[in-house]
């Protein structure tokens, strides 16, 4: 079993935790514990953003900005099994791993400018943040839909989340100049923060065994007592994959 666990019981640097069994789901089929464990954040991320926030139907095109990492390796196939077109931005070494994938269009963010040859998109699923915000918002469509992973909560988000009265107050206020800059632009524009689903969870499994996906792993190897390092990793990279903490007992590669 694996899972991400619930926002009310975050913590998982433990040798145990206890979790709703609503929030958990059977790992993939014939993977190992270590290369299971970077699936449910990003999994469930890509999938939460592509099917409830961006309610993307088949057919539609998805533009993944800085989609190069490991958000990106998830994201990308399951958006091409919910039968949608997938444009990425990202480094180049990354360009071939990501057109292999099913990528129709990958752009190096050092070479191409994607606001200058990308027009008509459907949806946009963003990883860098604010500062990429009007660049994002100008190439989609009329009606589209802007998803940010980091520039900040707005009233959709407080709302779908059910916070308290003072909550939404304070992310209506954050949110209101991008959600006014989206509406004058007639689209619309979304913050996600993933949260534990068990049922999700499942979908992603089948869709992981089924396409066969490998998230890819960091060699740096940390024990518990090394989560510090293995933070300051993540904050200051150079990294190739998700980062893992290794529990004692834990299988090995």
């Amino acid at each position: 079993m694996y899972a991400r666990l619930p926002l009310n019981k975050i913590g998982a640097f433990a040798e145990y935790v206890a979790v709703d069994a609503h929030a958990v789901a059977k790992m993939p089929s014939g993977y190992s514990f270590t290369t299971a464990a970077a699936i449910p954040l990003t999994g469930l991320t890509a999938y939460q953003g592509i099917v409830e926030q961006l309610e993307a139907k088949p057919g539609q095109t998805l533009l993944i900005l800085g989609g190069s990492g490991s958000f990106g390796e998830m994201a990308v196939p399951i958006a091409k099994h919910l039968g949608l077109r997938v444009i990425v931005t990202g480094n180049s070494r990354a360009r071939e791993r990501f057109l292999a994938m099913g990528a129709e269009q990958y752009l190096d963010y050092q070479k191409e400018n994607y606001w200058q040859t990308l027009s008509g998109i459907d949806h946009v699923i963003d990883t860098l943040g604010a500062s990429e915000f009007d660049r994002a918002l100008s190439v989609l469509k009329p009606g589209g839909r802007l998803l940010s992973l980091r520039t900040g909560p707005n009233r959709t988000f407080a709302e779908q989340n059910n916070f308290s009265p003072l909550k939404k107050v304070l992310f209506t206020l954050a949110g209101a100049k991008y959600d006014a800059a989206a509406r004058k632009q007639k689209k619309e524009y979304r913050f996600l923060f993933v949260h534990a689903d068990g049922a999700q969870l499942k979908e992603v499994t089948r869709i992981v065994e089924e396409n066969k996906i490998i998230p890819a792993i960091d060699p740096h190897r940390f024990s518990l007592a090394q989560a510090d390092e293995a933070l300051r990793l993540v904050q200051q990279g150079p990294i190739n994959g998700k980062v893992l903490i290794r529990m004692e007992g834990c299988e090995e590669e």
